[in-house]
């Protein structure tokens, strides 16, 4: 039985390893898998607090009969570099099974501390509330005495009801310094975030925000999902103060976002493309100590990849055509010779022909891609990021119902990183995803910068949707469908990302008379690719 929860997480009387001021912590989170710490990514920073509530949350697979091991390390930021306030480890059943989902830890290995963490099941649903509050002549909580032009700095917490009548904080607005009548920026929320059902209750307080976290209570008011009006206010209650202020809902919208199911159903199709690696650092193939060394009796790192992703991804895609290519080598195939290295070659070594038909045709076109290369380097994604980028426009241009996923699968660092944040940030308004997965035990830092969650920029312009995903394959060894859901976690919704970027709602599902039914792929088609691919294994 498997049931997917939401981790909130807040710490308490944190350390503090700052000498002029109070730390500045985070949390990475981690799951044991397959003998290996595999990161489920990190909150955000919350400056000079040691008491802090943490607004990103993280949603985990709780699997009842699995032993899941799980590690929160807290962190203070200082930059470039990150000082350990303390770790704990437990298990997710652990944290789901604790009274009222609530479990307060120890931190050890750093420091003192505790780590609270609160489990929620998944809410789910389409419907999205869009709200933009203000506040009315609201309480002044600062003293005239120091100073008395100061005022409350006001922001808002919007909590929900659970099932034991508690309240759990799921949003919190930025706060505004001086002002009584503070007007909220406009945020999006999930509906079922904030109440599960229509007659389960939303708490929404005000607090004066200070500097040293010490906030001030304004006042609270509690509704129901029907009690939200564009236009209303609502009269805050505090039971030491008369009249503490008012909110107004300056803007209260209702919207149904699609889900990915829904543009499937509408006809979307995935197109596949992949690029390898064969740059010197992978080893000489014949090596059995080489990344791409193929072993008659198990596959190597590079054919798990392929086939873990392509088995899931092809399934969606009507042709089962995939461009092949390869970047980082001299090639040396009857119709392509180059002592120069190239960045972006057919696998097949035939311009014409790039594409491979199914799983075992790009396994086919690795193998003959082998036979054919000279390893070599440096290693640069831009020429196959470009390459796929006018793919995607095309598709764009044809108004085609089309998304292309891009599986990069390389052993290290590049050398072009400048070009590939930019074209990755170009990349926002095509469909495109790309996916890396790191082969080997080099470093990948770099690949992590790629997949920032907090957002890729390049210069001063910030992509306007995540839409890279980097996985390493060791930590996923012997496990390939571990590989493949964690490498495939973000791409639905990085698709749906995309279609509300753009502003395009998924078609309706088109009615089939299975009697008028025909090939995506014509049999004369199927057959010349299958005679492509004896070719190639002979």
């Amino acid at each position: 039985m498997s049931q997917s929860i939401e981790l909130f997480i807040s710490a308490r009387a944190l350390k503090n390893a700052d000498v002029f001021s109070k730390s500045d912590p985070y949390v990475i989170v981690s799951i044991f898998n397959n003998n290996h710490w595999v990161k489920v990514g990190r909150t955000e920073t919350i400056n000079n607090n040691l008491n802090p509530n943490f607004q990103k949350t993280f949603q985990v697979e709780y699997i009842f009969e699995t032993k899941q091991l799980i590690r929160f390390e807290v962190l203070d930021d200082d930059g470039d570099t990150s000082d350990r306030l303390g770790q704990v480890e437990t298990t997710v059943g652990t944290l789901f099974g604790a009274k009222n989902q609530t479990s307060i830890l120890n931190l050890e290995g750093g420091g003192k501390g505790k780590l609270v963490v609160r489990c929620e099941r998944v809410a789910e649903g389409n419907l999205f509330f869009v709200m933009k509050w203000a506040g009315i002549k609201l309480m002044n909580t600062d003293s005239w005495i120091f100073n008395p032009f100061d005022k409350s700095d006001p922001f808002l917490r919007f909590f929900r009801e659970r099932e034991d009548g508690q309240f759990l904080q799921v949003h919190q607005t930025e706060h505004i310094l001086n002002d009584l009548n503070p007007q909220w920026k406009p945020f999006e929320i999930q509906a079922a975030r904030l109440a599960t059902t229509n007659d389960k209750k939303i708490k929404i307080e005000c607090w004066d925000w200070e500097s040293n976290d010490k906030f001030q209570f304004i006042g609270d008011v509690i509704l129901c999902p029907q009690d939200f009006k564009q236009g209303q206010q609502y009269k805050l209650k505090n039971p030491k103060k008369k009249d503490p202020g008012s909110l107004t809902l300056q803007i209260f919208t209702q919207t149904v976002k699609p889900s990915f199911m829904d543009y499937i159903r509408g006809g979307l199709q995935i197109n596949l493309i992949v690029a390898v690696d064969f740059t010197g650092s992978n080893g000489d193939p014949h090596n059995p100590s080489s990344l791409h060394f193929r072993n008659p009796n198990y596959p190597n790192q590079y054919q798990q990849a392929i086939t873990s992703v392509g088995e899931i991804l092809l399934a969606y895609d009507y042709d089962k055509l995939v461009p092949c290519y390869g970047f980082g080598a001299q090639t040396n195939y009857p119709t392509l010779q180059s002592r120069q290295e190239l960045h972006c070659f057919p696998l097949s070594g035939n311009p014409a022909q790039t594409d491979a038909f199914q799983l075992q045709g790009i396994l086919d076109l690795y193998n003959y891609a082998l036979a054919n290369v000279v390893l070599s380097g440096p290693t640069y994604f831009g020429p196959i990021i470009a390459e796929t980028m006018k793919i995607a426009q095309m598709m764009k241009d044809q108004e085609q119902e089309a998304y292309t996923i891009l599986q990069i699968l390389t052993d290290g660092e590049i050398h072009d990183m400048d070009l590939t944040k930019r074209y990755i940030v170009q990349s926002s308004r095509l469909p495109l995803s790309i996916i890396i997965i790191g082969v080997g035990n080099c470093n990948f830092k770099q690949m992590e910068e790629l997949d920032g969650d907090d957002g890729l920029w390049a210069g001063n312009q910030k992509a306007e949707r995540d839409l890279v995903q980097f996985v390493p394959i060791k930590n996923y060894q012997g496990n390939p469908a571990a590989l493949a859901k964690e490498v495939l976690a973000e791409i639905p919704g990085q698709i749906v990302q995309y279609f509300n970027l753009i502003g395009k709602p998924p078609r309706q599902p088109v009615q089939v008379d299975i009697n008028l039914m025909g090939y995506t792929v014509q049999p004369e088609q199927v057959q010349q690719f299958q005679q492509f691919q004896q070719t190639l294994q002979h």
